[in-house]
C-alpha cells in the first residue's frame, strides 16, 4: 500500500506567498525608517536640552553672557585661510594646525578652550553628547572630501556665532551685523526667539539639479534649535530657497530675536 503524500505548496501558493511577504516588506520598511529616524531626532532634542542647561550654568559664572566661542566651530576655522579667525589667530589651539588630518576627532577636552563643546565641557562631561546619531562623525562637511569631517569639528551642532539678517528677506535685513559669541542675555530683546545653538546639517536641497544634494539635512522635515532663554524646539523647514537650489536655517533664522 503506498503511504499519502504530504501536502505541499504548489508553485502558485507559493508565489502568492512571496507577493504577500515582499507588499507587507513595502509597507512596513518606511514605517520602521521613519520609527529609527524619530528616535534620533528627539535623541538629538535631548542633546540640545542638555546643551541648554549647560548654557544657562556657564552664564550663571560669566556674568549672563552667552559662552564666548571663537567662531561658528572648529571646521570653518579651519577654512579661514590665514584670516583673524583662522587655527593660527583668535581660534589657535595647542597641536592643532591645518596639517592635522581632517578626519581627526577632537574631543571636548582641547587647550585652551575655543568652541562650544569646550566652553561648556566643564558643565557637561560627556562627550558623546556633542554628536547627533543621524549624522555620522567620518561624514565631510561638503561635498569636497578634503573638508574637514564633523569628527574634527568636534560637534554635529553648530554654534550661532554671530547674527547676520542681510542674508534673508526680514525686516531687520539692513542692519548691522551683530556678534552673539559673548554676549549679554540681557541684550537680547526676545530671548526666546533667538537661536543659538542647532543641529548640522541644516541645508534643505529643494529642487534638482543641486550640488548640495549629497548634504541632506540631519532630520528631513527641519531642524532641532536651542534658544538664548535655554529652552529648545524643533523648527520645520520653509521651503524658501536662500541659493542655489537649497533653503539656508541658519540664513532665515539667525537673525531672529536679536533686533528690535
Amino acid at each position: 500500500m503506498r503511504a499519502p503524500r504530504k501536502p505541499a505548496f504548489t508553485l502558485i501558493e507559493l508565489l502568492v506567498v512571496i507577493a504577500i511577504i515582499a507588499i507587507l516588506a513595502a509597507i512596513l520598511f518606511p514605517v520602521f525608517a521613519q520609527a529609527r529616524d524619530k528616535a534620533r531626532q528627539a535623541a538629538c532634542f535631548s542633546n540640545l536640552r542638555q546643551i541648554g542647561t549647560a548654557i544657562h550654568l556657564y552664564m550663571q559664572d560669566h556674568d549672563e553672557r552667552l559662552p564666548d566661542s571663537c567662531m561658528w566651530g572648529r571646521a570653518w576655522s579651519w577654512g579661514a585661510f590665514g584670516g583673524p579667525y583662522a587655527l593660527t589667530g583668535r581660534c589657535q589651539q595647542d597641536g592643532i594646525t591645518k596639517a592635522t588630518p581632517t578626519n581627526t576627532y577632537m574631543s571636548p577636552e582641547q587647550t585652551p578652550p575655543r568652541f562650544l563643546q569646550e566652553l561648556l565641557h566643564p558643565y557637561v562631561k560627556n562627550a558623546q553628547l556633542w554628536f547627533c546619531p543621524s549624522v555620522s562623525r567620518d561624514r565631510v562637511f561638503g561635498t569636497d572630501p578634503k573638508w574637514p569631517t564633523y569628527a574634527y569639528n568636534g560637534t554635529t551642532y553648530l554654534w550661532n556665532w554671530y547674527a547676520a539678517p542681510q542674508y534673508s528677506q526680514n525686516p531687520y535685513s539692513k542692519r548691522k551685523e551683530l556678534t552673539i559669541s559673548g554676549l549679554a542675555v540681557a541684550a537680547i530683546p526676545r530671548p526666546s526667539e533667538a537661536p543659538v545653538a542647532w543641529d548640522m546639517p541644516y541645508w534643505n536641497p529643494i529642487k534638482a539639479p543641486c550640488t548640495n544634494t549629497s548634504i541632506p539635512p540631519a532630520h528631513a522635515k527641519g531642524v532641532n534649535a536651542l534658544y538664548a532663554d535655554s529652552h529648545a524646539k524643533f523648527s520645520a523647514f520653509s521651503g524658501r530657497i536662500a541659493w542655489d537650489c537649497q533653503e539656508d536655517w541658519w540664513a532665515d533664522h539667525n537673525w531672529e530675536g536679536y533686533y528690535e
